[in-house]
């Protein structure tokens, strides 16, 4: 059982910067059968991720809360143009990654469905960790590969939900991502910033 934890950014205005895979639409679809099935199953103080905004985050480069000692926006306006470049091309030296979500997972914060985290992914959130950085920052990217499914309205004992065999594994080959822009939380609008493409050898 875990006790979940109210989201109080839930659906606000804020302003931070992610580099993030939006899934195609097969994807989407799954992950939205599987939205589905948990909300059935599930009786707890569920927030859905509205399927347009279903992402996987590989670093966040301005996350939503305050963390720096000037407005987010002055530190993209400061840092933005070199950072962009500096993740497009750690992007291009990226080969494809494929990802298989084999799991359905809860933690106090949300519900989320989670992959390996491969090594292609691993050795590209560790090269923008160590070549972004302000003041005495930088990048802390997740050591998993996870889709949100729901954040939590309330506090509440929880039972890990049980997911039907035939909704997993979902898989797919990530080709390219997306630098955004978070407007309102968890990215229900968002400005694309730019898209590189994971292209490995053939960038060089």
């Amino acid at each position: 059982m875990i006790r979940t934890k109210v989201d109080l950014l839930w659906f606000k205005r804020c302003c931070a910067v992610h580099l993030q895979l939006f899934p195609d639409r097969e994807t989407v679809s799954k992950l939205c059968a599987l939205q589905d099935h948990i909300e059935r199953e599930c009786n707890g103080p569920l927030l859905r991720v509205p399927a347009t905004s279903l992402h996987m985050t590989v670093v966040t480069l301005i996350n939503a809360g305050a963390q720096f000692s000037m407005p987010n926006d002055e530190v993209w306006k400061l840092n933005g143009e070199r950072w962009k470049e500096i993740v497009e091309r750690l992007v291009n030296e990226t080969p494809p990654i494929d990802l298989s979500f084999q799991e359905v997972q809860a933690s106090e914060a949300a519900i989320f469905v989670k992959a390996a985290e491969p090594p292609e992914l691993q050795r590209l959130r560790s090269a923008i960790s160590d070549a972004v950085w302000f003041e005495d920052w930088r990048p802390k990217p997740p050591r998993i590969a996870h889709v949100t499914l729901f954040r939590f309205s309330a506090e509440e004992w929880l039972s890990a939900p049980d997911v039907d065999d035939g909704l997993l594994p979902i898989v797919g080959k990530v080709k390219a991502l997306q630098l955004v822009k978070e407007k309102m939380y968890p990215s229900v609008q968002v400005d694309v910033l730019g898209e590189a493409s994971c292209l490995g050898a053939s960038a060089s």
